[in-house]
């Protein structure tokens, strides 16, 4: 059966969010294909899941975890064939279901082969103070730096939602395995040419108390994968 669109969400450690998260994607997405790469969560994420009862999903279970990268090609290399556009998004709440449909809706009335969703081109100050100043000016640093690279015009490079028409992009080379994968995925589709659109989301960010994954060693090994590619 070939679906329209297909929704792609790695998950690790997410046992506090990830049913309702991928619920309502189901059910918002009833009629296209919802796929949650569990990335050897050592939680009860994958046994939540397990639970979930709905007929557009589909679970694929990493046994050791490998990382946001290797998780995001995982299921990117599943769906590539059933879909027409394929969404990345998260298994946490910092992404609202509103926002996912937005990007469908853009595809449906617009001509479109990749789009963004970013936190930046609308964000109110006190989202920055809750996101962490750091992480805010860190986030724009690499954009700035992949923008040149690539000959982009992106606000938000890092996003959580990301989206592409598959057909123009069968041959993806993508190789990593961590949240290098960000800078690799714009690089990609930058090679065609292609520039990337964007549209503005809402954005709840939660601490690392609350389980956010991402840390200063990924942005160091972002920023060292940007460098290797400038020289």
């Amino acid at each position: 059966m070939n679906f329209k669109f297909s929704i792609v969400i790695p998950c690790f450690n997410e046992e506090l969010t990830v049913s309702e998260v991928v619920s309502n994607i189901c059910i918002s997405f009833s009629n296209d294909l919802v796929v949650v790469v569990d990335d050897g969560s050592t939680d009860n994420s994958f046994k939540i899941l397990e639970r979930l009862n709905f007929s557009n999903l589909h679970l694929i279970r990493i046994e050791k975890n490998k990382g946001k990268g290797h998780a995001m090609r995982t299921g990117l290399n599943f769906v590539k064939t059933k879909s027409d556009v394929i969404i990345f998004t998260d298994a946490d709440k910092e992404i609202l279901i509103k926002d996912l449909i937005k990007v469908k809706e853009y595809y449906l009335e617009n001509e479109c082969i990749a789009l963004f969703g970013s936190r930046f081109l609308s964000i109110k100050f006190r989202k920055v103070i809750q996101m962490g100043l750091h992480r805010y000016l860190a986030n724009r640093f690499l954009t700035f730096v992949a923008n040149i690279l690539f000959k982009q015009k992106l606000s938000d490079m890092e996003t959580a939602v990301k989206s592409f028409r598959l057909s123009k992009f069968q041959d993806l080379k993508l190789q990593s395995d961590g949240f290098e994968i960000e800078p690799e995925l714009v690089k990609e589709i930058s090679k065609s040419g292609i520039k990337i659109k964007e549209i503005p989301i809402s954005y709840e960010p939660r601490s690392n108390k609350e389980g956010k994954k991402i840390s200063f060693k990924d942005g160091y090994l972002t920023l060292k994968y940007l460098i290797n590619l400038a020289r």
